[in-house]
């Protein structure tokens, strides 16, 4: 039986525990972007991990526990009160006392334990943080102020554990000496009773043994009320994420477009990410099926703003976004992200396969295609020379690739997905020349027909674009195609002579 019981008990705290962290990382799949923008990727380790298995302890223990031991507590005043009704009420005399000295504890480590759930997520953030920037820490030779600097962290949670102790170390001991109190009240009142004659001594021996075990589920009170504090500020920093608003998300009768032509229109788009300052204003924008169009300006202009926007990872503030004449905010973000591919200046490598980071996009792509899409992409020589092929396994975020060989992997998971609608994001920022030239050339036919938007500082692989436009401080500065922009004389002209003219030997 008591086997059972346990196996039980394991169940229902196992079960809790799955489905909380499932609901954890499902919400944290649909939050938008904006939601990231304020957290720490440390902090939402720590609360999908420590706060969850914190809960995972009370629903095993605590919970159990505490009605265990209300029961017992119901059972005896039962039982004492069938006994002698006025020894009853003296004996839990003391128990207001405890409850006050229990809620003024309570008090007291609620905000403490709170603390101490923030003070562990800072530290999984710093350790989060330098792991995935040890390059650059022993580059700079920074290991002493790392060091340092998480020992100071440790040391803040440090004093808030000790600062617990020292509260428990005066609670336990005076819930304690209330519950010693309150025998003392009994043995001398009892005593007396028996005295004068007016009780029987079996009764004040059973009403002894009956206070011992009253005293039992009091004196827990203090751990019970240590553990539900925990689970409590656990189970906040937890539903904090579960129950979180997601701003960007599907309208109500929103609908599914499983075919685009890719008419893309930018309709008097202000966009902000506090609500306040304005990063783009007033876009007015049109870009026709199978058109290419650039996007030029300097770093905080409002570039990588616009390509945000366009999958909607944030909503415009004023205006709208057109697809094939449909607002955006009427169509499904799934099936919308389904029609566009993005290609970043800084590709994220998922630590497996190259062959399922290729084909990431595509459900049940077969092996013909993602050689395709790789050759395309001009990865396909690299691929094959290793080892395990395909097969081969990459570290984590792609540490073991070069940052051109992680951006062709990128390139060519794009192009296994086939989209409509392509964005390429400074996409060939870290290859060399040769690289880009070739990855120039498979783009060349690879955007026919495609509606493609690119970011590039690289002048010499848009001219070829059909339409170019140059942000300044998130507004149109200038805008138009290659020639037309030059005759300006304006911001491309004077970023293509930067360029583009002096590798040319100062011929315009």
């Amino acid at each position: 039986q008591r086997q059972m019981c346990i196996r039980d008990r394991s169940i229902i705290s196992q079960r809790a525990g799955y489905e909380i962290r499932n609901d954890m990382y499902n919400s944290l799949l649909e939050q938008s972007f904006s939601f990231y923008d304020q957290q720490r990727t440390g902090q939402l380790m720590a609360r999908a991990t420590g706060d969850i298995n914190m809960l995972g302890r009370f629903f095993n223990f605590g919970f159990r526990m505490a009605l265990s031991n209300v029961l017992l507590l119901l059972m005896v005043v039962y039982s004492m009160l069938s006994l002698n009704k006025w020894l009853t009420l003296i004996s839990i005399l003391v128990l207001p006392f405890l409850l006050v000295s229990t809620r003024t504890y309570s008090q007291k480590v609620s905000p403490l334990w709170r603390e101490v759930r923030e003070q562990n997520g800072v530290i999984t953030s710093v350790l989060q943080e330098n792991l995935s920037g040890l390059r650059v820490v022993r580059g700079f030779n920074r290991e002493d102020y790392e060091e340092q600097k998480f020992a100071a962290e440790c040391r803040e949670y440090f004093d808030i554990n000790i600062t617990l102790a020292r509260l428990r170390s005066f609670f336990m001991p005076l819930a304690g000496f209330i519950s010693s109190v309150g025998v003392v009240i009994i043995l001398w009142y009892g005593g007396n009773q028996v005295i004068s004659g007016a009780l029987k001594l079996g009764t004040i021996v059973a009403f002894y043994f009956y206070m011992n075990r009253l005293m039992r589920p009091v004196r827990m009170l203090g751990f019970m009320t240590s553990m539900f504090v925990r689970a409590n500020a656990a189970a906040e920093r937890v539903f904090e994420v579960i129950d979180a608003q997601v701003d960007v998300k599907d309208r109500e009768g929103a609908t599914d477009v499983e075919e685009v032509e890719g008419r893309i229109v930018f309709e008097d788009v202000w966009f902000s990410y506090d609500g306040d300052n304005m990063v783009l204003k007033d876009i007015d924008l049109a870009v026709e099926p199978g058109q290419t169009v650039a996007i030029l300006g300097a770093t905080g202009s409002g570039k990588s703003s616009i390509i945000n926007l366009l999958p909607r990872f944030y909503d415009v503030s004023r205006g709208s976004i057109k697809l094939d004449g449909m607002d955006i905010r009427d169509v499904t973000i799934k099936s919308l992200r389904g029609h566009i591919g993005i290609v970043r200046q800084d590709p994220f490598i998922f630590s497996t396969t190259l062959r399922k980071n290729i084909s990431y996009g595509v459900k049940d792509a077969d092996l013909d295609s993602i050689k395709m899409a790789a050759r395309q992409a001009k990865i396909d020589a690299f691929i094959e020379g290793l080892p395990e092929g395909y097969d081969t396994r990459v570290g984590e975020r792609g540490v073991t690739l070069s940052g051109g060989q992680k951006q062709r992997v990128a390139i060519a998971r794009a192009l296994l997905k086939n989209p409509k609608i392509l964005i390429l994001d400074d996409s060939t920022s870290s290859v060399d020349t040769q690289t880009e030239y070739e990855i120039q050339q498979a783009l060349d036919e690879l955007l026919e027909n495609r509606t493609t938007f690119i970011i590039t500082q690289r002048l010499s692989s848009i001219k070829k674009a059909d339409y170019i436009i140059v942000l300044e401080d998130g507004e149109i500065a200038e805008e138009g195609v290659h020639d037309e922009l030059m005759e300006r004389r304006g911001i491309y002209y004077k970023l293509y002579q930067t360029q583009i003219a002096g590798e040319e030997g100062g011929v315009a």
